[in-house]
């Protein structure tokens, strides 16, 4: 069977969508000039950071209208105004309004002001946000010094101490009730965050203490495929996904065996669907092992030499279905669909585009939430946008140790000449420029974390700032070029990107190091490093800050 390029044939459900329009007060030319558009961004519960974001154009009279589809009844939604205000709103199907005023940007108590869906929500979200900041300041033991002390406690304490917390953030609530009315969209809002920062801190508890988290915890799994979408709940999301995986691997430490083996009648079924061209006489046998659900050795061996048609393929499923088998002993069936949807979305960077058409449709199959589907297609839809200009890519043979531009703004360097030529060539591109060096790997996933930063950092920065990316190699991994490629070209990571192999970065040793990644250096427009140590991409104010100061010369 021949993997399929490109969008799996899947035809994508269209999620309910808030339409979001208002307008900025008082906006001037200059203000306009210096930030022409409002971001909005939203949540998915799969995988935090991912580019969820729409760009409302400002008109000359500050009006904007943006859509944004949205996978969960309710989802918190931010704004962000040329990274001079921000604000947390709570969205639903339907039309929002919202309007702020460019005079009282930076000293009004409340700048922005609601209409339509869950208004009365918003405008006094700023008033719990203000009461609870007072209390969690003044209640330090259970306020803003909590975390500090509550890893090292023992997990009935864990679990008291949390529910004193809950108790403290939920005071904010009934303080403001005393002075107002509180809706009931930001009763439930602000009680699902709790809970939600509650269970994701039981969740991580367990897993600093390598213990099984609290069955209050646990019990509330179901929960995350439904009701409100919040950071807490994305972040209790991870958490939970962290002790899944956890507990794979203490199953398979303890029975090795077991874990690299499935039933017969799943690999049966597999084959069946998965191995091309098979006669009556093979359909039938593999039909009555699926029946039966056990083999012969004859059988055991039949089923490996048709596996071995196919070994690809069914190395990629057999993969999964062995990871959702171990899931499904532990966990109910929605939360195995997390589990599942989770695996695929962890695993994009390191699969080909046929590769992830393939597995999309396997395992989007399965998935009987349709919120986990939902979410599932967004993210894919995400990773094939650009498929076109991918498999372009990967097709060229003209990339060499002189960077070529192959999409606006992201150049790409990979040759077969020694190390120092090839470092030579990129460096002289940056002539009298300062420049932020980025040293990653692909597979490391630190490494991967900071470079999806790295776009944010750009925009902070002057134009005459060059970001420079270089791969180095993993001695464990087999890296993959073609990977490298996907995963710029998929992210946007604008800038000049290298990459080595492992005999060219023991030609640089003097001039790379660190050989280390991820590690972030600065270069002077001289060519010389100011710092082989700098703030990575994630500290984005700090970084930018070490940049520009190498930059005017202090």
């Amino acid at each position: 069977m021949m993997l399929t390029v490109g969008v799996s044939s899947i035809s994508f459900a269209q999620p309910d969508s808030v339409v979001i329009t208002g307008r900025v007060l008082n906006l001037t030319a200059a203000l306009y000039r210096q930030a022409p558009a409002i971001t909005f961004t939203r949540n998915n519960i799969l995988q935090p950071q991912s580019e969820l974001a729409r760009q409302a154009p400002l008109q000359a009279d500050g009006t904007f209208q943006v859509t944004m589809p949205l996978i969960y009844p309710q989802e918190e939604v931010y704004l962000d105004y040329g990274g001079k205000v921000y604000t947390t709103f709570l969205a639903a199907p339907g039309r929002l309004q919202l309007s702020f005023d460019a005079d009282s940007m930076f000293k009004a108590k409340r700048l922005f002001y609601f209409s339509g869906v869950n208004a009365e929500a918003n405008n006094k979200y700023m008033q719990y946000v203000m009461e609870e900041d007072r209390i969690m300041k003044a209640n330090k033991r259970y306020g803003e010094n909590f975390f500090e002390t509550f890893w090292n406690l023992e997990a009935s304490e864990a679990l008291r101490a949390l529910d004193q917390r809950a108790q403290l953030r939920l005071s904010a609530l009934k303080n403001i009730s005393q002075k107002t009315t509180v809706p009931p969209q930001l009763q439930e809002w602000i009680e699902t965050t709790i809970r939600d920062e509650k269970r994701s801190a039981l969740f991580e508890h367990a897993l600093v203490n390598v213990a099984t988290p609290q069955l209050y915890a646990l019990g509330g799994l179901p929960e995350l495929t439904q009701g409100i979408l919040t950071f807490q709940r994305v972040q209790w999301m991870i958490r939970v996904g962290d002790y899944a995986d956890r507990l794979v691997e203490q199953k398979e430490y303890q029975y090795p065996t077991k874990s690299k083996s499935l039933k017969v009648e799943t690999m049966a079924e597999l084959i069946k669907r998965y191995v091309p061209l098979l006669s009556t006489g093979e359909i039938e046998r593999l039909n009555t092992m699926i029946q039966e659900g056990s083999a012969t050795t004859a059988g055991l061996d039949f089923l490996n030499t048709l596996y071995a048609r196919n070994r690809r393929i069914l190395d990629l499923v057999t993969q999964f279905e062995k990871q959702s088998s171990a899931y499904a002993d532990k966990f109910s069936t929605s939360t195995n669909d997390l589990l599942a949807a989770r695996w695929l979305v962890q695993r994009f960077y390191r699969l080909s585009l046929p590769e992830q058409s393939l597995l999309y449709s396997h395992i989007r199959s399965k998935i009987e939430k349709s919120v986990v589907r939902y979410s599932l297609d967004e993210l894919y839809q995400l990773e094939v946008k650009d498929s076109t200009y991918i498999r372009l890519i990967e097709k060229r043979t003209d990339l060499n140790a002189n960077p070529t531009e192959v999409l606006s703004g992201i150049w790409l360097a990979e040759s077969a000449s020694s190390g120092k030529s090839a470092l030579d060539q990129v460096e002289a591109l940056f002539k009298g420029k300062t420049v932020y060096v980025i040293k990653w790997n692909l597979f490391d996933d630190e490494s991967r974390n900071e470079v999806l930063y790295a776009p944010a950092l750009r925009a902070q920065l002057p134009t005459d700032v060059e970001l420079l990316y270089i791969h180095l190699p993993d001695t464990e991994v087999n890296d993959n070029s073609a990977l490298w490629k996907k995963f710029i070209v998929r992210h946007k990571l604008k800038g000049v990107h290298l990459y080595l192999t492992d005999d060219q970065v023991v030609q640089l040793l003097f001039r790379l190091n660190p050989l280390a990644y991820p590690s972030f250096g600065i270069m002077k427009p001289n060519g010389k490093y100011a710092s082989r140590n700098a703030p990575p991409p994630s500290q984005g104010q700090n970084a930018a800050q070490a940049i520009l100061k190498v930059r005017e010369g202090r």
